[in-house]
C-alpha cells in the first residue's frame, strides 16, 4: 500500500510540473486556460493511472485486433510497460511488529492532519451556514437568489448545486450602481463557471493530501486564476475598469474575505496584480492552431496513454481463446470420475506419461488423460500458450499454484479423458525435434475441456522472485564436447526413463534432473548451458532465465544438496519419498556446484504466468 501511494503521489506531482510548464507556456493567454490547467493537476491527485490503466486492461480484443496489436507489441516491450506501471517497491522493516508499528505511526500522523484541516473547513462552514440563516431574502431581478446578511464577509457565491448570491447589508449604499453592477457581474460569473464546486473538489484533495506541498501551491493558483477570469469576463462584458478596480478596493476596505475557498467572493487572489490586469485593459491572446493542437496533445498523453499501456497489458491477458488457431474438435471424447484403482489400469502409450497409470498418453489419433484433476489437464493442455517464461516452467502436472479461482474440486477430482480424432495431424508419428502431433492434440483437448467442463479462463502476469543463469567471472570451466559426443533417443521406444542410459557409455542427447542419494543431480550432454535452465527451475522451484550468450555444446554433471535453497517444485508427499532422512552427508549447495563449472545464479525478478478460472462446471454424462 505504501508504495503504490508513492508512486501515485509521484505521478501527480510530475504531473503538477508538467501543467506548470503548460501554464507558462499559455500565460499571455485567457486566465481560464490556466484555470483549467491547474484543475486537471488536482484531479490528477483524485484519479491514479492505474485506474485508467485498469480501465484499458478490461477492453476485450478481437482475434483480428489482438493479432495485429500481438504483432505491433513485443512480449519485452509489454513487460517493460506493465512493470512501469506497478508501484515502486518501498523497503519496510523485516520484523512484522516493527513494520505494524512504522505503519500506525503513519497513519496515526496522517489522521492527526487530516482531521485538523477537517475541523477548521467545518467550523468555517458552520459560521457561513449562522450568515445563511440570518440572511433576508433581496430582489435583484437576478437568475439566482440573493440575499442581504448581517456579517462583515465580502459579497460570494455560497452553494455547490443550487448557489446563492450572499451580500453584506449596507452594501448598496456603500457602493455606486456601476460598481454594485460590476461585483454581482463577477458573482454571477463564478455561478456560471461552477467555481465553488470544483473549488470544493480541490479541498478535498488538501485534506485527503495535507502533506503534500504541491497540493497548497495548485490550489493557490486555482484562487488566482479564477479570479483573474472572473475579472476578464466582467470587463468583456463592458464594465468600465476604473469603476470595476475601484469596486474592489471598496470591498477590501468595508469587508473580509471569505474563509473558504468554495466561496467564491472577489477579493480573493494577488489584488495588486489583478489591478494592475484590469486597468492595463490589455487585449488576451485567442489561442492559436499550434496552441490548441498543444492543448489536444497534453489531453490526449494524460487521458490516452494510460489507457493505452492496458490495452498492451491486456494483449498478455487476453482470453487464451484469442489466442488459440483454428483446430478442429476431437471426433469423440468420453469423460468420466476415475474410481480407485483406475490409475493402475489403461494402456500404454506414446507421450509425458508413458506406461499404464496415471497421466497423459499419445497414440496416433487418440488422447488418454488418465486419472487427472482438471487443474493439471488445464496445465497440460494450455501450457503451450504460456512459453516466453509466462508460464512457470516447473511441470503443470506436479504444481497449481499458477492455477487462480478454481473451485476446490478442480484440484482434487480425478477424471479420465478418452479422446479420439481422423485428423490427420494429430495421426502423424513425432518424430525426433516435431511434436506436431502431441501439440495439436492439446489444442484440440482444449476445445474438448471448454465444451465439457464449460470452462472459461484467461491468463494473467505477476513479479516474482527467479534468477539469471550467467557465466562466472572466470568464464565456464568445462571444454566443448566433441562432435557426436552423444546420441539422440528414439521416441519410437517410448518416454525417456532412467534405464535407457547405457551406464559407462556415450549419453543421451538430453537434460535428466534426478535424485542421487541425499542429493539432487543434473545431468547434460550435449546441451548449452542455457538448456539447463528448465531443470534448474524444477529443483530450485524458481523460473531461471538463460543470460549466458554460450552457444557451445557440453556435458554436465551437478550434484547439489536438497535443501531450503532447492526445495523442489514437488508434492509434499513425494519430496519427503524422494528424499527420506539419511546419515548420508549431503553435497555442496546449488551454487556452489554451477560455480565449479563457470556458472552463477543471480537473483532478479520477472514474470510469472498464471490462469484465472473464471467459469467451470463439473462435466456433464457422457
Amino acid at each position: 500500500m505504501i508504495g503504490q501511494l508513492t508512486n501515485h503521489l509521484l505521478q501527480s506531482t510530475l504531473f503538477a510540473l508538467a501543467a506548470a510548464l503548460l501554464v507558462f507556456a499559455f500565460r499571455k493567454n485567457r486566465a481560464k486556460v490556466r484555470h483549467a490547467l491547474w484543475l486537471t493537476a488536482s484531479l490528477k491527485f483524485l484519479v491514479p493511472f492505474s485506474m485508467l490503466i485498469a480501465l484499458g486492461s478490461q477492453i476485450r480484443w478481437t482475434p483480428a485486433a489482438h493479432e495485429i496489436a500481438t504483432r505491433a507489441a513485443s512480449h519485452d516491450f509489454v513487460q517493460t510497460v506493465a512493470q512501469f506501471s506497478e508501484p515502486f517497491t518501498v523497503a519496510v522493516p523485516a520484523s512484522p511488529r516493527r513494520t505494524d508499528r512504522w505503519l500506525l505511526a503513519i497513519a496515526f500522523l496522517w489522521f492527526c492532519g487530516f482531521a485538523c484541516i477537517i475541523i477548521v473547513r467545518v467550523r468555517a462552514w458552520r459560521g457561513m451556514r449562522i450568515a445563511i440563516r440570518r440572511s433576508q431574502p433581496l430582489d435583484l431581478g437576478l437568475p439566482v437568489e440573493a440575499r442581504l446578511s448581517s456579517g462583515v464577509f465580502e459579497p460570494g457565491v455560497v452553494g455547490l448545486w443550487r448557489p446563492m448570491l450572499l451580500l453584506p447589508q449596507g452594501i448598496i449604499e456603500r457602493l455606486t450602481p456601476s460598481e454594485l453592477e460590476a461585483v454581482v457581474a463577477h458573482e454571477l460569473c463564478h455561478i456560471r463557471r461552477r467555481d465553488n464546486l470544483f473549488a470544493a473538489v480541490h479541498m478535498l484533495v488538501e485534506a485527503l493530501f495535507w502533506f503534500h506541498p504541491f497540493v497548497w501551491w495548485i490550489g493557490a493558483r486555482l484562487v488566482d486564476e479564477r479570479e483573474r477570469a472572473c475579472d476578464e469576463e466582467v470587463i468583456s462584458l463592458g464594465n468600465h475598469p476604473e469603476i470595476y478596480a475601484d469596486a474592489i478596493l471598496n470591498i477590501c476596505k468595508l469587508y473580509t474575505e471569505s474563509p473558504l475557498p468554495c466561496v467564491s467572493g472577489v477579493t480573493g487572489a494577488d489584488i495588486r496584480r489583478r489591478l494592475e490586469a484590469i486597468l492595463s485593459d490589455r487585449g488576451f491572446e485567442g489561442l492559436s492552431r499550434a496552441k490548441k493542437f498543444l492543448l489536444a496533445g497534453a489531453g490526449m498523453v494524460a487521458l490516452a496513454a494510460p489507457v493505452a499501456v492496458g490495452l498492451l497489458i491486456g494483449v498478455e491477458n487476453v482470453p487464451v481463446a484469442l489466442t488459440q488457431p483454428a483446430v478442429p474438435k476431437f471426433d469423440a471424447v468420453s469423460v468420466r470420475r476415475c474410481m480407485p484403482g483406475d490409475e493402475t489400469k489403461g494402456p500404454p502409450g506414446v507421450g509425458r506419461g508413458g506406461g499404464a497409470g496415471r497421466g497423459p498418453r499419445f497414440s496416433p489419433g487418440r488422447l488418454r488423460m488418465q486419472c487427472m484433476t482438471l487443474g493439471d489437464m488445464i496445465g497440460f493442455a494450455y501450457a503451450g500458450l504460456f512459453g516466453n517464461g509466462l508460464l512457470n516452467s516447473i511441470g503443470p502436472l506436479v504444481d497449481s499454484s499458477w492455477l487462480r479461482d478454481a473451485p476446490p474440486w478442480v484440484k482434487s477430482d480425478w477424471y479420465t479423458v478418452d479422446a479420439e480424432t481422423d485428423d490427420p495431424v494429430a495421426n502423424k508419428p513425432d518424430t525426433p525435434g516435431h511434436m506436431d502431433s502431441e501439440q495439436r492434440m492439446e489444442q484440440m483437448l482444449q476445445l474438448a475441456l471448454e465444451d465439457r467442463f464449460q470452462l472459461k479462463i484467461h491468463r494473467d502476469t505477476e513479479e516474482v522472485p527467479m534468477y539469471n543463469l550467467t557465466v562466472a567471472k572466470g568464464g565456464l570451466k568445462l571444454k566443448p564436447m566433441e562432435p557426436g559426443g552423444c546420441f539422440e533417443h528414439d521416441p519410437s521406444k517410448g518416454t525417456f526413463t532412467s534405464e535407457i542410459l547405457p551406464p559407462g557409455q556415450k549419453p543421451m542427447c538430453t537434460v535428466w534432473l534426478h535424485k542421487n542419494g541425499p542429493d539432487w543431480a543434473l545431468d547434460a550432454a550435449g546441451q548449452k548451458p542455457g538448456n539447463l535452465t528448465g531443470m534448474l527451475a524444477n529443483a530450485l522451484g524458481r523460473h531461471v532465465f538463460d543470460k549466458t550468450g554460450v552457444t557451445d555444446l557440453y556435458i554436465f554433471h551437478l550434484q547439489f544438496a536438497h535443501d531450503e535453497t532447492t526445495p523442489g517444485n514437488l508434492p509434499p508427499g513425494m519430496i519427503d519419498r524422494m528424499f527420506p532422512p539419511t546419515d548420508v552427508p549431503s553435497g555442496p549447495s546449488i551454487f556452489t556446484a554451477l560455480e565449479a563449472v563457470g556458472l552463477k545464479l543471480e537473483p532478479t525478478k520477472g514474470p510469472r504466468g498464471f490462469i484465472v478460472v473464471d467459469h467451470v462446471e463439473r462435466p456433464s454424462a457422457n
